[in-house]
């Protein structure tokens, strides 16, 4: 059936005159709380395949697990990755998604573990939760790497993707694609947040990552971790002043109701890893090979490039769109100066050496690690 429809679809591309496509989901961030190639068409955009186009491939259906709830780009992935095999595959390729961990009780770490164990074929997840796993895969999230975006995509889809790559292999897993957290900006109760001063002693709930801890020290805040289940009851109750997260997990959860106060910034970058188990990968045919990291190449940048700008027909919100929503609800949302940045990029300076000490008491070279410095901090 797949090949006929696909040779009737094609037969009727010869006479259309015009042709339109669907955008992808963004990106949101965990519930708890990220590879470059050819850009390829989706598969609701693709030209139909020819039936003597189509790759070999028997029945076969895939789990994917990920932090994010369904309504998420990070689910998003599972389904589109799904479609595109399937558009181009003889059998019926599918991809049962299973947003928040379901699989594992919610645990992030037992998410990647059973893509590693091969009993989950695919995931995302974030650098932090990888970093359980690998510290040095955290060189993502060292302080002030990334100015801006641009800076995030040229070397993610670069340099860092070759150096990041190896290193998640060496875990038994297949790099998909890099997709995206985001920038985690800074929200809190107290006082607008324009200086370095301005966090001193702020009572604020970071990620549980040692980065993050060593970044935030080094910025004089009382810093603490929590599950972020409880981190708006604290916000609340006065347990915390602040928190960190990409603006699309703190808008999704409410955050504006408990904070008055948001400052957005380039302190601190996390991605997204989507991976297959790297078995199953090198069981595929060299076609199927290809076609896998074809659509996990393009579903990964999708998700990081609607992340970024939004998707009305699905109603997730563009970056910008937070920000004004934040603002119509009476929030203060702020933006550093060029000497502010400076004096917090001096005040964390140390961060990075720091880390890579740590890397080295876990056994790692620290020649190798130095370099992973060096190609994040270009």
């Amino acid at each position: 059936m797949k090949k006929f429809l696909a040779l009737i679809l094609a037969m009727c591309m010869v006479f259309a005159l015009a042709a339109c496509g669907q955008a992808a989901a963004p990106a949101a961030a965990p519930a708890q709380e990220a590879a470059p190639a050819q850009e390829a068409a989706p598969a609701e955009e693709a030209a139909p395949v020819e039936a003597s186009g189509l790759i070999e491939c028997d029945d076969m259906t895939w789990k994917y697990t990920c932090s994010c709830g369904d309504q998420t780009a990070w689910a998003d992935f599972g389904r589109q990755f799904g479609a595109y095999v399937n558009e181009r595959t003889t059998g019926n390729f599918a991809v049962d998604v299973y947003p928040q961990d379901q699989l594992v009780n919610g645990v992030q770490t037992e998410g990647i573990q059973g893509v590693i164990d091969g009993t989950i074929e695919i995931s995302g997840h974030s650098n932090l939760i990888y970093s359980n796993f690998d510290q040095r895969l955290n060189v993502v999230s060292l302080p002030f790497i990334f100015d801006d975006y641009d800076e995030v995509d040229a070397i993610l889809d670069g340099p860092g993707y070759d150096a990041l790559a190896p290193i998640v292999e060496d875990l038994g897993l297949h790099l998909l694609g890099i997709g995206e957290n985001g920038f985690r900006d800074i929200t809190n109760s107290r006082q607008p947040f324009e200086k370095l001063e301005d966090l001193k002693g702020l009572k604020i709930r970071v990620a549980g990552a040692s980065i993050l801890n060593s970044t935030f020290e080094a910025l004089g805040t009382n810093w603490s971790n929590a599950n972020w289940s409880e981190v708006y009851t604290g916000l609340q109750t006065g347990t915390y002043e602040g928190q960190e997260n990409p603006l699309t997990t703190a808008y999704a959860s409410s955050i504006s109701d408990v904070q008055k106060y948001c400052t957005l910034w380039t302190g601190v970058y996390d991605c997204v890893f989507f991976c297959v188990n790297q078995d199953l990968y090198d069981s595929l045919s060299p076609e199927m090979q290809a076609l896998v990291d074809e659509a996990g190449a393009y579903c990964a940048n999708q998700q990081r490039r609607v992340g970024r700008e939004g998707d009305a027909e699905k109603g997730y919100l563009s970056l910008g769109e937070v920000v004004d929503a934040w603002t119509a609800d009476g929030m203060t949302i702020s933006e550093l100066s060029d000497d502010a940045v400076a004096e917090l990029k001096e005040a964390t300076s140390g961060v990075a050496a720091e880390w890579v000490q740590q890397c080295v008491n876990l056994g790692f070279d620290q020649a190798e690690v130095e370099n992973l410095v060096e190609i994040f901090s270009k």
